[in-house]
């Protein structure tokens, strides 16, 4: 008996051992079996996380893109203090004794980071609620890119945009105006005269035109150079000689990821990303990637970008400069995260092996020849080994990276130390932000396009450097000017008149054949599209009254009815049997 009670002792702490070596990122283990008393900085990441299927059932209801955006928000706030609470007593408590500093809640993605000592991790790692702990070091997240050779402005308008065809878009009387992008970067040069008429005011509270997400702070100039030239390329609006940016009217948000030296980590980057999603930015523009990234590293910057989908927002994302390191940094891993991340839409070259979706348009470069760049990281890319396990690379096709590519050899963009001059650079963070110009165009024209209407769009309207989507151009060099025709069949769902429902009676739902209308206000038009907001049915009566809509060339799924009227309008959600 006494021999038997041992064993279940053994077998108890061996499980409880075991458990917390699962929970400790390998990377961490490492450092930890070399410290003692040394504090380490720390991401935990939480097992629960909001089931995204209800999130999207319960945010679809918000068809207006900002109230959706702010019920998302709502939505993971509270998830995270609910889910962290424990935790984070914890946590404090160990504060209260030295043993944890510089403690961040995160909601974006539910995870806590600290400095915290070793026998806190070993502790916290026990707990059957915490997913993963890894460690936040610091990394270089440039993308050691050819860069700084100073060029004269001999040209109005510089090449790259010309290639995308941009200029014929602004021609149409779209350059990005009320578009609101965040850069994610060294910072930005806000002095610039290329930039400064066109920057986000924060008011009081972020005189700088942003935010500091590396060091919690204020301070957002940029004193490297790269930043300040990917900025350029979005928008630099060339008052003086030369016109760099792609869409030159829109708003710029500036958010200092990485410091001086062009190292992050997973904190600042999901920090940076938060104080854009809070703060209403459309659009994320990130030139920057993790390399060899640890699983608790992918784990939560994927998991800020899944969530940052469902808020609706979109981010183009470099692949990484690692094409001629294929040694160093083999595929499956040649692209960096979170340009590893899915995009949200799925490529039917994908379809035969999809997994999740996420924010990331993934951007690889391309010559003004249209040939791939030999520095352009490579897919595929995978994710069976993380919690997701999805995209299995062999056997499997892994995820196809890049989504798109576009102009990033040789591209002249502002120049960060003086005003007046600019330079020339090479790599994925040139092409990044042209695409993130692109989609801002696309914004201009049409504000309620979701993040799989603009990526689908843009993959299918690319100029096509292969037969099929491929791992080294995607689906090809974007084409603004192919992207903003596309766009005119997806449905605006703005002007929703909820308190007009009262006055319809939309039946049977779920439906076969025929969807019946009962109206009691005269009905202009009836128009049903499919979840991606493409135009399927369109109807308009002919007389006032009862209508009758023939679904019956639809395929079963999820539609949205929208009836439009003198009044205003009223969306339904109908499901098709």
């Amino acid at each position: 008996m006494r021999k038997l009670f041992l064993c279940l002792i053994i077998a108890l702490i061996t499980g409880i051992s075991t458990h917390a070596q699962n929970v400790i990122d390998p990377e961490l283990q490492t450092i930890l079996n070399q410290k003692n008393d040394d504090k380490i900085s720390i991401n935990i990441i939480f097992k629960a996380q909001l089931d995204r299927a209800d999130l999207k059932e319960r945010s679809n209801q918000y068809l207006d893109k900002e109230t959706k955006r702010q019920a998302v928000i709502k939505e993971l706030k509270n998830f995270s203090a609910e889910t962290q609470h424990e935790v984070f007593s914890i946590i404090k408590s160990s504060e209260s004794k030295n043993e944890v500093t510089n403690v961040v809640s995160h909601w974006l993605t539910n995870a806590i980071t600290c400095t915290a000592t070793k026998d806190v991790i070993e502790e916290l790692a026990k707990r059957d609620d915490i997913l993963l702990i890894g460690y936040n070091g610091d990394r270089n997240a440039l993308l050691e890119e050819v860069s700084g050779e100073a060029v004269r402005a001999d040209k109005e308008i510089t090449e790259n945009i010309v290639q995308v065809n941009a200029p014929k878009v602004w021609d149409l009387g779209y350059t990005g105006k009320d578009v609101l992008v965040a850069i994610l970067d060294t910072g930005v040069n806000y002095e610039h005269p290329d930039l400064a008429d066109h920057l986000w005011d924060g008011g009081t509270q972020y005189p700088n035109h942003g935010y500091n997400s590396y060091d919690g702070g204020k301070i957002t100039m940029d004193n490297r150079g790269h930043g300040t030239h990917c900025a350029g390329t979005i928008c630099g609006d060339g008052p003086k000689e030369k016109r760099t940016g792609v869409a030159p009217d829109v708003t710029l948000m500036c958010i200092k990821a990485l410091n001086d030296n062009g190292n992050t980590n997973a904190n600042a980057i999901v920090s940076g990303m938060e104080f854009a999603v809070e703060h209403g930015a459309q659009v994320l523009s990130m030139s920057l990637g993790i390399a060899n990234s640890s699983i608790a590293d992918r784990t939560m910057i994927r998991q800020t970008c899944v969530n940052t989908l469902e808020a609706g927002i979109i981010a183009s994302v470099a692949a990484g400069n690692e094409g001629e390191s294929i040694n160093n940094s083999p595929v499956p891993n040649n692209v960096r995260v979170p340009g590893s991340c899915p995009a949200p839409w799925i490529h039917p070259d994908q379809q035969e092996n999809a997994g999740g979706t996420s924010c990331v348009v993934s951007v690889g470069a391309v010559d003004k020849r249209d040939k791939v760049a030999s520095i352009s990281s490579r897919g595929p890319v995978t994710w069976q080994e993380t919690s997701y396990a999805d995209y299995p690379y062999e056997p499997g096709i892994g995820l196809i990276r890049p989504d798109v590519c576009a102009p990033g050899v040789d591209i002249i963009s502002l120049n960060y130390s003086d005003n007046n001059s600019y330079a020339k650079s090479t790599g994925t963070s040139q092409a990044t932000p042209c695409v993130t110009g692109v989609i801002c165009l696309m914004l201009q024209k049409k504000s309620h396009l979701t993040p799989a209407q603009i990526c689908e769009v843009l993959e299918t309207t690319a100029t096509k450097l292969s037969e099929t989507k491929s791992n080294e151009t995607g689906s090809g060099c974007v084409n603004a000017l192919l992207a903003l025709e596309e766009i005119e069949k997806y449905e605006d769902t703005t002007g929703i008149n909820d308190n007009l429902m009262a006055d319809f009676n939309v039946y049977p739902n779920p439906v076969q054949d025929r969807l019946y209308i009962e109206a009691e206000t005269e009905v202009e038009e009836v128009v049903v599209y499919d979840i991606y907001g493409r135009h399927q049915v369109a109807k308009t009566p002919s007389h006032q009254g009862n209508l009758v809509v023939d679904l019956s060339d639809l395929k079963a799924g999820i539609y949205f009815v929208k009836i439009n009227t003198e009044k205003g309008n009223i969306v339904k959600r109908i499901i098709k049997d």
